[in-house]
């Protein structure tokens, strides 16, 4: 396989995110070449269809795929004028709209709340209009009501969602990730009888997980990282539910217990 020099982009990351500095200093700044030819330097790059910054925010890549799921629903607003059906509707934007955030979402949700009410917004006006109610005005409880109703979960718990469910994957070693040697099972021995405990004590919550990392005094964007992140929401969960027998299961449980938890006050 051959490389084109001028496709080929560095990227130096770093918690500042600063890569370039007024006068370079030797092993600050390394120059890399590709059949001589310099290679430039660059603060975000698109990468397998996520944009990467130096300092991993991602708040760029978050409104690129705002934009992107904008245009695709006024497409599909504009091509499927005909259309009545609330089931059709639904399908087609979780097919041609939702799914665009979808991807690798696990990589990069850690985002604002400004970006999750841009996407929030977004949504409800889909709802609309799968209900066939386009000048229809929604509270924040008929609106989670309706997404009950039509199944499609508020953006962040379907960030959640999407987390445990790799996470899930992962500690039942159906997919080829490790997890990192800091986050374990809990050790008894090490466990006080309490009420909090005493499930994991009994031999009942074999599932219960331990960052050893101590993540809680490093930067955020490790504290934030999946592994991290995920570890917390997995113990939050009950443990018959990290205990499910098959994925499908797991999924099925999962959802009904996120809907059960929404923040109706704050989710607009």
């Amino acid at each position: 396989m051959y490389f084109h020099p001028q496709k080929c982009k560095v990227l130096s990351v770093s918690p500042t995110g600063a890569h370039h500095r007024p006068i370079p200093l030797p092993f600050c700044e390394f120059f890399y070449t590709l059949n001589s030819v310099l290679i430039d330097y660059v603060t975000n790059q698109l990468d397998l269809g996520i944009f990467v910054t130096s300092n991993l925010n991602w708040s760029s890549h978050c409104e690129y795929i705002t934009t992107s799921m904008i245009s695709k629903f006024n497409l599909l607003r504009r091509t499927c004028y005909f259309l009545n059906n609330s089931a059709n509707k639904r399908s087609l934007y979780l097919t041609m709209v939702r799914s665009l955030i979808e991807h690798c979402s696990p990589i990069w949700c850690n985002i604002g709340r400004t970006q999750l009410l841009s996407l929030e917004k977004l949504q409800k006006r889909v709802v609309k209009w799968i209900r066939n109610e386009p000048m229809a005005s929604y509270s924040n409880v008929q609106y989670v009501l309706y997404l009950k109703g039509l199944n499609i979960l508020p953006f962040k718990e379907l960030f959640l969602y999407n987390d445990l469910r790799l996470f899930y994957q992962i500690v039942y070693n159906m997919v080829q990730i490790d997890i990192p040697d800091s986050i374990r099972p809990v050790d008894v021995v090490d466990l006080r009888p309490t009420r909090q405990n005493r499930d994991i004590i009994a031999g009942l919550d074999r599932t219960t997980l331990v960052d050893t990392s101590n993540s809680h005094k490093c930067s955020s964007t490790l504290r934030d990282s999946f592994f991290h992140r995920t570890t917390r929401s997995w113990n939050l969960l009950p443990y018959e539910l990290r205990q499910s027998e098959t994925l499908p299961i797991f999924l099925t449980k999962l959802k009904l217990n996120l809907f059960s938890y929404i923040d109706i006050d704050n989710i607009l």
